[in-house]
């Protein structure tokens, strides 16, 4: 029996909503993946200064999301780790255990840009895979054409189809101000939302 094809999708999902869940139903028919994991950062150290909502909170969200599709699940591994979630940690510790022949990082070219600025760069290139997905004002091409990239080239995916471009904090800033949120996430998260009175 092939071993599974899985990809792990990390972020802080604060609130998640449909951009997340069309980008990873889309990965999964492009790279022909058997299943994706949503995992919610715990402390992502890029967002020190910000204000997020509680772990238990987006991890919730996400499972209300998740639970209605085979190939979607959801870990609280990062949530439950002390300290800030380094995707290099994530890397050494949680995907050896998986039983998977290959397991893939989703992330979107402006981190791709940045990740020579995260913890061990080298170590998550060269030991890591990634699918790369297309993001406004950044060119994938121009991106990997830069030498530090070529000893990683054959660690890279890239994504470049549909990308619907919703964020997280347009959802909470419409939402503060009163604003409807409907479309902008699944409706049973809507209603999380608006039950525990978030983001106001």
């Amino acid at each position: 029996m092939p071993k599974k094809r899985v990809a792990i999708f990390g972020g802080t999902f604060d609130p998640p909503h449909i951009g997340h869940f069309i980008l990873a139903e889309q990965i999964i028919n492009r790279f022909e993946l058997d299943k994706i994991i949503f995992m919610p950062a715990g402390r992502p150290p890029h967002k020190k200064d910000k204000e997020i909502s509680p772990d238990y909170i987006r991890f919730e969200m996400l499972k209300l999301a998740v639970d209605k599709n085979e190939k979607f699940s959801l870990s609280d591994w990062e949530l439950k780790n002390d300290g800030y979630s380094y995707t290099a940690k994530t890397l050494a510790q949680f995907v050896p255990k998986l039983e998977a022949g290959k397991v893939f990082f989703i992330i979107g070219a402006d981190s791709l840009a940045e990740i020579f600025k995260w913890k061990e760069p080298d170590y998550l290139l060269s030991e890591g895979k990634f699918i790369v997905f297309n993001r406004p004002g950044y060119d994938l091409k121009e991106i990997l054409s830069q030498q530090r990239y070529q000893p990683y080239l054959k660690n890279i995916l890239t994504y470049q189809g549909l990308n619907i471009e919703v964020s997280s904090s347009f959802i909470r800033r419409e939402y503060e101000k009163g604003n409807s949120i409907r479309y902008l996430t699944l409706d049973k998260i809507e209603k999380y939302i608006e039950k525990n009175n978030l983001y106001r």
